[in-house]
Formats: structure tokens, sequence, C-alpha cells
């Protein structure tokens, strides 16, 4: 079995703009590029919202069953995860590990289809963003050594 040459490949998928939704791949890409690793970011469907100018300030937490359903609880819940994330487990939110990720190479990559869908342009992204059809999303997901929709 011959060697591998080069860095591990990693692709994630962020397919929703709600802080557990965002979180776990922005979390995650910076870790694997941490290690090493060629980390690409693929945001699809509500997670591009992520990627707009000022977007990553606008994440929020939704409450699971009818907590979240009560007027201002998503606000309120919100802010508390945001606190606790910091307090608790020195995550800062996700405009700052965004750039985080943008400082340590992750590859960040927006959906053609959901562009195309919510007409949106290039220049409504936050700088260094890149568009791909699926197809091109595809052909790296299928070089990756990992793979991840979260």
């Amino acid at each position: 079995m011959a060697e591998r040459q080069g860095n591990k490949k990693v692709t994630l998928i962020c397919s929703r703009n709600t802080l557990d939704g965002v979180f776990p791949p922005l979390i995650l890409a910076l870790q694997g590029a941490r290690k090493g690793a060629d980390v690409n970011i693929f945001f699809t469907f509500s997670g591009i919202e992520v990627l707009k100018r000022g977007g990553a300030e606008k994440t929020k937490f939704f409450p699971p069953g009818m907590l979240g359903a009560i007027p201002g609880m998503p606000v309120l819940a919100t802010k508390m995860m945001l606190k606790m994330a910091a307090d608790r487990a020195q995550v800062p939110p996700p405009a700052e590990l965004l750039e985080m990720c943008r400082y340590e190479g992750v590859k960040l990559w927006a959906c053609l289809m959901t562009m195309q869908m919510m007409g949106l342009k290039q220049e409504d992204l936050i700088e260094g963003v890149r568009v791909i059809d699926a197809e091109r999303y595809m052909d790296m997901a299928l070089e990756s050594d990992l793979n991840l929709f979260i």
C-alpha cells in the first residue's frame, strides 16, 4: 500500500445558522486545521447565512420543544448559551470562531444553488468565501479522509 503524501483532508457541511448548527463545524474545523489538516466547510441552506456580512453575529439558539416557541425565548437562550460557552468552555462566539478559522487556513465554501435560491451575490458574503456547486463539493468530499454533515 502506497504511503499517503500531503496533509489529511477534512470536509464539513454546515446547513443551519443556529448556535447548535454552527459551533460544531467551526470548532472541528479549527481543531482540524491546528492538527495540520486541509479543512473545508461547505455552507448550504440556512447555514449560508453565517457567511453573509454580519450573519455570524445573528446566529441564535432555539430551545427544543415548546420552550423555543415562547416569544423572546430564543434571544434569552442565545445570550445564556453564549455566556456558558465562553465561561465554562472558553469558546468564543461564532463570529470570532469564523475569523479564527479563516486565520488558521480553513477554506469556506458557499453553495451555488443556495445562493441562487436566496438571490445572494458574492459581494453579500464575507471576504475569502468561494462559491461552488454540488458537483465540485462532491469532488472535494470524495478526496477527503473525513467528511461530516453536521
